[in-house]
């Protein structure tokens, strides 16, 4: 370098060490990886070497996960050619230790080492390398740019005050290394810098990963300045490069003070910050049909019938009793070695109350968690119960993101999970979703950090049982978490659950003897109960009450199921009592089940018809209804039942009205238990009127129910104000002939629209493209137009779907139930227009012509002289009038409606205008 003239004083630099920063920066990486991780840092590396390495790494994968790497290694490799000629220029002010090269870049190769095990989180970590590369010094350039000039040597002042001030990137870029390191591992404290430790390790003055990123991007690009102005080649002015250095140690000191300082006030902004952050992961873990379990405890698994008997069980206390070590936690070997000791599987029959057990194990776990001895971390339980009822509870992506989403709340003040979050949320790489396999990284780093307990019921009841418990192996082995898993015993346990020469897996099978006493007590307590209440009349033969617990045979649901069914309200006290004196006619889920249907048989026609409603609503939708318009759809106009009163709230009554077989709890109405779908759907019950057996049926009742919504409970006006049509310009041909597009608010539907040139035997017209609408008019409305009809976006997309599946092939005939509310809305050109409407507003152009010839088969199977098959051949004629004119309608104005769907209230002069009522002409007259 130029040799300089005058001297300037550097602060933080220790008289008497030679090279403070550096050898500062190397005794905080032996401070900070811990032992566990010794055996595989390499102090000897160096740049060529890791290049080398990460070339191999790149060459041999062909995984999945591999080629996720592949991408990684590059970014990586950008950072070491761009930095690894810093050494060479520091070389020229002071003598290199090899120690300087090998511990950094060994520290590098450690971070990506143990990061590749987390490619979620190494992804965002090669991009802050690859950011940090192109914010560098051109090293390389500058270091010939020196040996070209020849420059004299300096006095041994000079060289000493140029190596300090460039060992403060090596200091910083050291820093954000073990910042990262610390991420993946569980209490690798450490010790921060001393120039820099009030920013990374103290609690009062902390701040998360990307502020301290900014920070050092900050100081990155002082020091390019600084470097590139001190090795300018030509000939300098020494007092401005002195001045310029200055500055630069004014900045590096200004940087520490701002450390030092402290704002009560600032800080509170800082932490509501970071809250919103956490939030923001949570969201990206979920999705809109998920449901996330309690963050916070097991409170919203309180057990109506505790099972402590469990929690004596030898085998329950071996897997909970066991100490959590921290050395064991961070070492990779040993958690390869010995996950499968860590996971228990509790397997029971159906019915037995594994669901029960299971949310008095999570209550035993958040109560004496803060017992267990694992040094100073507290232990954490976080927990997902499988539901085929709720489809949200069925996927196994779904298990994976609650869990974490609920570690994440439990941990939201935690340094090293704040920093995860900070490298989630990089934009770089940020996806509006989390996939499965970054569901699955965060999960694991979390289990990583923290010491956790999880309880997973009914993977039986999972959409890939053999895909989840694959999964959670990989968690299992990157983890040193304890796994409880409730299923029933016909699953099937892969492989790698095994261990040689070891009682791996560990399966708890418990019969009925298990939980016999606590069915029992249950049962006697409960029935005890309802007698001194008078439910079973003025007198009762006490001596009843133990056969009812003999008849259970183990199974708690059928316990619970009876007393709900003994509960009711609906029964009269002789009702009752018949019940428990016929007791054993109803052993078994199946002989319970079949004697409640029959009783809700005999109650009055409006609640059957709600029951009815509501068995097949959730049993076959074709995307599940939201609270709000299943309420809707359960009230939608029956001119059979004019009259009857149905309850204030028909939500709120289900329970009560299906003797407890569907219950209600965080405004999400499901089958109590997945078994008694799977009764009404088999053959069983096909004699009930409540049957689920003929699928066929089941979506002609519930697309009669969507015409009838749409043809009575619709108002027959335009739904969304009407908007004047905007001047015609020069026609053109659509690159689409209206094919829909799924928007983000299709969700709810599942309906894909049919290309609207299906059946279309003319030539393609033109399309006429309006302007835009006027903004102060569209500024207008901002309600939304469906906001008092909560079922007109399911009826209006998912009516065609439901038809078609009724219409299929079946082994038995089905009844053309929907032909009456098929009529009812073909007839009424309003409905019709009003359904058109909504239908461009959900960006799903309408098509029929597909229904037509399913349709006119059924003229082979009812007679004509028959009042179905006059209605039918009605009907047919109707919908081949209604599809042509949408064909029509859609080749012509497809575009113009998209922009404006209330011009389908307009169509004065449009070919469709004998068709489409007009609202001008039906308001005047």
């Amino acid at each position: 370098m130029p040799s300089q003239t005058q001297t300037v004083d550097i602060v933080m630099v220790d008289p008497e060490a030679e090279h403070p920063r550096i050898d500062e920066a190397i005794e905080a990486i032996h401070a900070s990886v811990l032992d566990e991780h010794r055996r595989e840092f390499n102090h000897q590396t160096h740049a060529s070497l890791l290049l080398n390495e990460l070339r191999a790494l790149s060459a041999g994968n062909g995984t999945a996960a591999g080629l996720r790497l592949v991408p990684c290694c590059q970014k990586l490799a950008i950072f070491v050619r761009n930095f690894a000629p810093y050494f060479d220029i520091l070389s020229t002010c002071t003598q290199i230790r090899p120690e300087w090269i090998g511990w950094f870049w060994g520290t590098v190769r450690l971070v990506f080492k143990i990061g590749s095990n987390y490619v979620t989180f190494l992804e965002k970590i090669v991009d802050m390398f690859e950011v940090i590369a192109h914010i560098l010094p051109p090293y390389q350039q500058i270091f010939e740019t020196i040996q070209h000039a020849g420059v004299d040597a300096q006095l041994p002042s000079e060289d000493a005050r140029l190596a300090a001030l460039l060992s403060h990137v090596y200091a910083d870029l050291v820093q954000l290394f073990l910042d990262l390191y610390r991420t993946f591992c569980r209490g690798a404290q450490g010790s921060g810098l001393r120039h820099l430790s009030l920013d990374s390790t103290q609690s009062a003055l902390w701040r998360p990963l990307d502020s301290r990123f900014a920070r050092l991007e900050m100081r990155l690009s002082q020091h390019r300045r600084w470097l590139q102005k001190e090795t300018e080649s030509q000939i300098q002015n020494y007092a401005e490069i002195t001045e310029h250095r200055n500055n630069y140690v004014s900045f590096l000191n200004h940087q520490q003070e701002l450390n030092g300082s402290a704002n009560g006030e600032l800080e509170e902004q800082r932490l509501a910050k970071r809250l919103r952050r956490v939030d923001k992961i949570k969201r990206w873990l979920s999705n809109s049909s998920s449901s996330v379990e309690d963050c916070d405890s097991g409170s919203q698994y309180q057990s109506s019938n505790p099972s402590p008997w469990f929690l004596q069980d030898p085998a329950y206390r071996r897997w909970k009793g066991g100490r959590f070590d921290r050395s064991q936690a961070n070492d990779e070997h040993v958690l390869e070695s010995n996950w499968q000791h860590r996971v228990l599987f509790v397997q029971a029959k159906l019915g037995f109350g594994k669901t029960n057990i299971s949310n008095t194990v999570i209550q035993d776990l958040v109560a004496e968690a803060e017992n267990l001895e694992i040094e100073d971390q507290p232990l954490s339980t976080a927990f997902f119960h499988f539901e085929r009822t709720r489809p949200e509870s069925g996927q196994l992506e779904d298990a994976f993101c609650s869990l974490a989403t609920q570690l994440l709340q439990t941990h939201r003040h935690d340094h090293a999970t704040l920093d995860a979050i900070c490298l989630l949320l990089r934009k770089t790489s940020f996806r509006e979703k989390a996939t499965s396999e970054e569901a699955l990284d965060v999960l694991s780093l979390l289990l990583r950090q923290h010491p956790t307990f999880l309880v997973i019921d009914g993977i039986d009841e999972s959409n890939d049982v053999e895909t989840f418990l694959t999964s959670l192996a990989g968690v299992c082995r990157r983890s040193d978490t304890r796994v409880v898993l409730f299923s029933r015993p016909n699953i099937r346990i892969p492989l790698e659950y095994q261990k040689w020469a070891s009682d791996a897996p560990h399966i708890l099978a418990l019969t009925n003897e298990h939980n016999k006493t606590a069915i029992e007590q249950y049962v006697a307590q409960d029935l005890n109960r309802l007698a001194d209440q008078g439910f079973f009349g003025i007198s009762m033969d006490r001596a009843l009450i133990p056969q009812v617990a003999l008849t259970a045979n183990g199974e708690f649901l059928w316990a619970t199921t009876l007393l709900r069914f003994l509960h009711s309200p609906s029964l009269s006290s002789e009702e009752r009592h018949a019940v428990l004196e016929n007791i054993h006619t109803l052993q078994g889920l199946e002989s319970l089940y079949r004697n409640m249907l029959g009783a809700l048989e005999r109650r009055p026609e409006y609640e059957k018809r709600i029951i009815v409603d509501v068995f097949r609503w959730l049993s076959f939708p074709i995307n599940r209804l939201c609270t709000w318009a299943l309420r809707a759809a359960l009230s939608t106009y029956d001119s059979s039942l004019t009259g009857e009163s149905y309850p204030t709230d028909v939500i709120e009554a289900l329970p009560e009205l299906t003797f407890g077989l569907v219950h209600v709890k965080n405004d999400t109405v499901s089958f109590t238990h997945s078994s008694i779908r799977e009764y009404l759907q088999a053959s069983l019950s096909r004699d009930s009127e409540f049957s689920l057996y003929d699928e066929n049926s089941v979506h002609a009742h519930l697309a009669a129910r969507c015409l009838s919504y749409l043809a009575h409970d619709v108002p027959k006006r335009p739904l969304g104000g009407l908007q004047p049509p905007s001047p015609p310009i020069i026609p053109t041909i659509p690159s689409s002939s209206g094919a829909s597009q799924r928007t983000s608010r299709s969700g709810d539907s599942g309906y894909k629209s049919i290309s609207s040139s299906d059946g279309d035997h003319h030539p393609a017209m033109p399309a006429i493209h309006s302007h835009p609408t006027n903004t102060s008019t569209s500024s207008l409305r901002t309600i939304p137009f469906d906001t008092q009809l909560p079922f007109l976006r399911y009826a209006a997309l998912c009516w065609p779907i439901h038809l078609s599946r009724a219409l299929l092939p079946s082994g038995q005939p089905t009844p053309p139930s929907y032909l009456p509310a098929l009529s009812a809305f073909l007839r009424s050109r309003l409905a019709v227009a009003a359904w058109v409407e909504a239908s461009f507003r959900y960006k799903f152009p309408p098509t029929l012509t597909r229904l037509i010839a399913p349709l006119a088969l059924l003229k082979a199977e009812i007679p004509p002289a028959t009042y179905e098959g006059k209605e039918l051949r009605g009907v047919l004629g109707e919908m081949r009038e209604l599809s042509e004119a949408l064909v029509q309608v859609k080749r012509e104005w497809a575009t113009s409606l998209r922009e404006n769907p209330s011009l389908i209230w307009q169509m004065e002069v449009a070919s469709g205008e004998e068709y489409w009522p007009v609202w001008g002409n039906i308001v005047g007259e």
